[in-house]
């Protein structure tokens, strides 16, 4: 019985790791905001043994980015524009981002509709390995993103709209586990 014991334990531990998103990833703070004006705050981990040398960021249209706080000492960055003036990207670059640090960059941006924006990311790593962070919120390698609310009376049409597979399913595998867990524990109980 010690063994399905262990069996269980290592079932519990499989599902929970399942279960947790990936965090190392470039995230941007906050997730949802109104429409306006608003500080955003661009996080990024490495998680590579190679530290990362730049991040790049790459502005959607209907996202207006207005201005730049400066970064840490030993980054600067790099503003992008397209045709008309408006800033289309930003690189940051010139520092590193150790294995077990992350750095944080902001910015000021407004959108004026409710929608979801999602934000390409490029981390570029030492070893000059590029991971694009590109894909839909659930992907392996998601953007980051944000969801403008419009109105009151609208946030909870944009929540549900903006609720994806992963949120569900992490949910699920949490309760799954939990669930053999208690299931594991009285196994244990009626041996004894």
């Amino acid at each position: 019985m010690e063994m399905q014991r262990v069996r269980s334990t290592v079932l519990v531990t499989m599902l929970l790791t399942a279960a947790v998103p990936l965090s190392a990833h470039v995230t941007l703070q906050p997730k949802t905001a109104k429409t306006g004006m608003q500080e955003y705050s661009v996080r990024v981990p490495t998680e590579k043994d190679v530290a990362t040398t730049s991040v790049r960021m790459v502005f959607p249209p209907g996202f207006e980015v207005l201005r730049f706080r400066p970064p840490a000492p030993g980054w600067t960055y790099e503003i992008e524009r397209d045709s008309s003036g408006r800033i289309s990207g930003v690189t940051w670059s010139g520092g590193k981002i150790a294995r077990d640090e992350y750095e944080q960059f902001q910015f000021m941006a407004r959108a004026r509709n409710a929608g979801v924006f999602k934000i390409d990311a490029y981390q570029t790593y030492g070893d000059n390995d590029v991971v694009a962070w590109v894909e839909a919120e659930g992907g392996t390698r998601p953007a980051p993103q944000v969801t403008i609310e419009g109105a009151a009376g609208a946030e909870g049409a944009t929540a549900a709209v903006t609720a994806g597979p992963s949120t569900w399913m992490g949910g699920a595998a949490v309760a799954i586990a939990l669930a053999a867990l208690v299931m594991s524990m009285r196994s244990a109980r009626r041996v004894r």
